[in-house]
């Protein structure tokens, strides 16, 4: 059995696709009696990275579900939030220059999360077979773990959900220095094929690139109900749900106003809106500016989870996640569990999940009025909602639950153990 080293900004239960990816991986890694230590931060949600008075968890070292988590402290510069938002603009400016970028990208990264005791952290664990890193767009910690790789002479694989589409998106997620680091991986997985050929493109090995994908554990999503959740929050109408942080770039205010067209034309579905706010992000400014009587047909419910959120999703007549910073989007597949369409749009790796007219609806980001038009037709015709719903249901069971992923990744392992400690070795001692 080996002793395997996976490093991410935040942990469950910390909120978010890949803490839900890394998790299940993890947690069946050792419950086949692997050694599993996830090295992560303290951080209890994503404004934690730049904003101090967030919340933290108070363990520094916990158990869960058979993996030994480690959670280093973040720290942050004065003037924070500010000083993170000026680094990162300035990371964005040093990636255009040729030259002089990696290093001093390298240097930046140390701040963005800073967490001054990862480095020791890591030296005084025990020795690793092999290091995992997630997540490139917080990626101090992903380049520690590259780092650590190196100098143990280790393979390293990396799960990047790199967010690509638009440069004003892909840019954060593909600067000269993390770049170098997925060149430089014994294994990069990735979500979709868009993900894997927008990174060959970029100088990432074809032959290192793995395409696995997000998943569920359908008997965790069994059992919501429905009929309870429209009871609780007065719903009488068709559902139409948002799941995910309430930020421009997952189209939380494009879905606002395509709801305003609809509710402005006599329709009456009410909008549920589960996930955390965050800043910045013009949310809160758009909602309060909405009319009471369109206000009156949205039910705002924070983060959902457990119970509640099976009872949001088996209520849902619609999941409308209109985002263009997603790689893959796993809210897709809980709705698909529960048999239900989605709408998403053309943008990151979402075209390469949804199959536009079979299973949901794809749109231009941004684009409200097709938006509203796609939400419309399908509460217009519970058919084709209920036929789209059992073809997305029927694309879970065959190929996105963890059991059938975690196959994939163990072979992925399996594979670098073999061949790729003795590059990582080879490194190491030309390093020396």
């Amino acid at each position: 059995m080996s002793c395997i080293l996976h490093i991410i900004p935040g942990y469950w239960p910390f909120v978010g696709g890949a803490q839900t990816y890394l998790r299940a991986m993890s947690e069946r890694l050792a419950g086949d009696g692997h050694q599993v230590v996830v090295v992560t931060t303290d951080a209890t949600g994503i404004h934690c990275f730049w904003d101090p008075r967030q919340p933290r968890f108070p363990e520094r070292e916990i158990t869960l579900g058979g993996v030994r988590v480690v959670r280093c402290p973040l720290a942050h510069l004065p003037l924070a939030p500010l000083s993170f938002y000026l680094l990162r603009r300035l990371a964005i400016e040093l990636a255009r220059l040729p030259l002089v970028a990696r290093p001093l990208l390298r240097w930046l990264a140390q701040a963005m999360p800073r967490v001054p005791a990862l480095e020791d952290t890591l030296e005084n664990l025990p020795g690793f077979d092999l290091v995992h890193g997630v997540d490139i767009a917080a990626d101090r910690l992903l380049l520690a773990g590259h780092r650590y790789a190196r100098r143990h002479g280790v393979p390293f694989v990396v799960t990047p959900f790199v967010h690509i589409g638009g440069r004003a998106v892909q840019r954060y997620h593909t600067m000269p220095h993390q770049l170098a680091v997925l060149r430089d991986a014994e294994a990069v997985i990735v979500q979709t094929g868009l993900e894997a050929r927008a990174l060959a493109g970029l100088g990432v090995p074809e032959a290192r690139l793995v395409r696995l994908g997000m998943g569920v554990d359908l008997d965790e999503l069994r059992g919501g109900n429905g009929a309870l959740f429209r009871a609780e929050q007065g719903i009488a109408g068709p559902v139409v749900t948002f799941l995910g942080a309430l930020t421009d770039d997952k189209g939380i205010v494009h879905l606002l106003r395509a709801m305003q067209r609809l509710w402005d034309a006599g329709r009456q579905a009410t909008l549920a809106i589960a996930g955390p706010a965050v800043v910045p992000s013009t949310f809160e400014q758009v909602y309060h500016a909405l009319p009471e009587g369109h206000r009156q047909h949205i039910r705002r419910l924070g983060v959902v989870g457990g119970s509640l959120k099976q009872d949001l999703l088996a209520a849902t007549d619609i999941l409308a996640l209109p985002s263009r910073v997603d790689s893959f989007g796993i809210v897709y597949l809980e709705a698909w569990a529960y048999g239900r369409p989605v709408i998403g749009c053309r943008a990151g790796g979402v075209p390469d999940v949804i199959e536009d007219g079979q299973d949901g609806l794809l749109v231009e980001f941004g684009d409200v009025a097709a938006l509203a038009q796609a939400i419309e037709a399908l509460l217009a015709d519970p058919e084709r909602r209920q036929a789209m719903g059992r073809r997305g249901r029927a694309r879970v069971e065959r190929h996105y639950t963890w059991d059938r992923l975690y196959p994939v990744l163990r072979g992925v392992y399996d594979q670098v153990q073999r061949t790729g400690a003795r590059r990582a070795s080879s490194l190491q001692s030309d390093r020396r």
